[in-house]
């Protein structure tokens, strides 16, 4: 890498700095980034889709097996702290065998797990459905998190934004996707193919995988590194079986605690608490409302059909085109525009206005009128419009955090967005084991009004970071500290286009 400064068309200085090796992933053509970007989200998006498959078929798998609705949501729960708790495996022997290799065999187990999962139609198999569905989770987390990895090896930092809303926004869909699809199955057909189109789904994506999927990593701190030339079919052989040989580090010392370590710092405290506390409300919702609307009018509910209730779960993808809009268009523009108006130094706390002033007044509101329709039987396009709306705020914000706190630890990308995602799930998961105490103790409309409260408490945290987050991210350990604060963006001076 020469000593003349590398910036882009429109004279922002590319961070990180790229090298002069074609083979950088900086210097990979836009298309090629893109493709990897895509195959890995598409990956992500049917793992989670995969794992909620069955949200829309509680009540018809209730009777199959003679349980309650909501003792049938515990299936759902198993699957989401498969997906908390499997990423911190993943984490570990990706550093070992390399993301590609780790995210191709866990969905090529998954597929046979869910094959497994189709095939428990009796009464008493019960139990042994929820620990598939644990399983489910677990495999299906792979690239939801160790491919954050692949956004800070090949974009820059003016990229990003829009990276991870891409990456990030595509897991959160496949939470819906598997939900909606689920209500048509089981108004049309029977339950099991719930999850025997996931099979299908995650065969596509292990081919995907297997021909598109191209690993990352690379030592920009050796200036003589090299690679081995390989041609195509031995670079997958590499990648894929069993993937040692394609691992490469950027200079520091990654360790199989580090998910846990960083996780206990305080910047990703306070980051993850937020995500705790307000994406917690989400899970409720998105997890109980097939409950909700299936049950009887007798009992509450709204007596909807399973199809009638894949049918009002558009309103979430209504809300999910508004918050990958939204998130497109100023996930980078905001940030970027704060640095040059604060003389063109960057501090990885402008990532957070994004979310600042929308989502601290419209989470509440939403999980109000979520309440409030509840409790007083309103029409269920109130629902609705609550569904669209807290789906715009919930699923704005999760780019915005990841980024946030990886660009905080930029070598450690791989580690927080682990460490993240459990904060985000961990609540969520055991909603459905105390929310219909909370019901009955103080009527939905309070449930959810308290839970509006608790989402105001979780928008301090991200005040606090973006008030004082320099200083707190300076308090932690500094092996972890390394970021792009500081440097000079917009500062005018002789440049080169890359």
């Amino acid at each position: 890498m020469g000593s003349t400064i590398k910036r882009a068309a429109n004279g922002i200085r590319l961070e990180p700095q790229p090298t002069d090796d074609p083979r950088d992933p900086l210097n990979w053509p836009l298309s090629r980034k893109i493709l990897t970007l895509g195959v890995v989200s598409f990956a992500a998006l049917i793992g989670l889709a995969q794992a909620l498959c069955n949200q829309a078929g509680i009540v018809v798998q209730g009777e199959v097996y003679g349980v309650s609705p909501t003792t049938m949501a515990e299936s759902v729960s198993a699957a989401i702290a498969g997906l908390a708790t499997g990423p911190f495996l993943w984490s570990a022997l990706a550093l070992k065998f390399g993301r590609s290799s780790v995210i191709f065999w866990a969905l090529l187990i998954n597929l046979c797990i869910n094959i497994w999962s189709a095939y428990m139609t009796h009464k008493n198999e019960y139990k042994a459905f929820v620990v598939s569905r644990w399983l489910g989770g677990t495999f299906g987390s792979a690239p939801s998190t160790i491919g954050a990895g692949i956004i800070l090896d090949a974009f820059y930092l003016h990229q990003r934004g829009r990276a991870f809303a891409c990456y990030t926004i595509a897991t959160l869909i496949g939470t819906q996707f598997g939900g909606t699809f689920s209500g048509y199955v089981t108004a049309t057909t029977t339950w099991t193919v719930q999850l025997w189109w996931t099979v299908g789904a995650l065969g596509l994506a292990c081919i995907l995988v297997f021909f598109f999927l191209v690993d990352t990593t690379y030592d920009r701190t050796s200036p003589q590194h090299k690679r081995i030339n390989r041609t195509y079919f031995q670079g997958r052989i590499a990648t894929f079986f069993p993937g040692t040989k394609i691992v490469e580090h950027n200079g520091k010392k990654h360790g199989y605690l580090d998910p846990f370590i960083i996780a206990v710092q305080p910047v990703t405290i306070l980051a993850g608490s937020f995500l705790l506390i307000t994406f917690a409300w989400s899970v409720a919702v998105t997890t109980l409302l097939s409950a909700f609307l299936q049950e009887p009018h007798s009992e509450g509910g709204y007596g909807f059909s399973p199809l009638a209730n894949a049918n009002l779960t558009f309103a979430a993808w209504i809300g999910i085109a508004l918050a990958e809009t939204y998130n497109l268009v100023c996930g980078d523009r905001l940030p970027l525009w704060r640095c040059r108006r604060s003389g063109g130094l960057w501090q990885p706390e402008y990532r957070l206005y994004p979310l600042l002033v929308p989502n601290f007044i419209l989470l509440p509101i939403a999980l109000g009128i979520f309440g409030s329709a509840l409790q007083y039987h309103l029409h269920y396009m109130v629902i609705a419009f609550a569904v669209a709306l807290q789906n715009v705020i919930e699923i704005s914000l999760v780019p915005v955090v990841f980024n946030y706190v990886c660009e905080g630890f930029t070598l450690y990308s791989q580690e927080v967005a682990t460490a993240l995602n459990f904060y985000r799930l961990i609540l969520g998961l055991t909603v459905t084991f105390y929310i219909d105490p909370w019901v009955a103790a103080v009527g939905p409309g309070w449930t959810f009004g308290m839970m509006a409260f608790f989402a105001i408490l979780g928008f301090s945290f991200t005040v606090i970071l973006a008030w004082k987050g320099s200083a707190i991210r300076k308090l932690s350990l500094r092996r972890f500290q390394v970021s792009e604060e500081g440097d000079s963006l917009f500062v005018d001076q002789p440049f080169s286009h890359a």
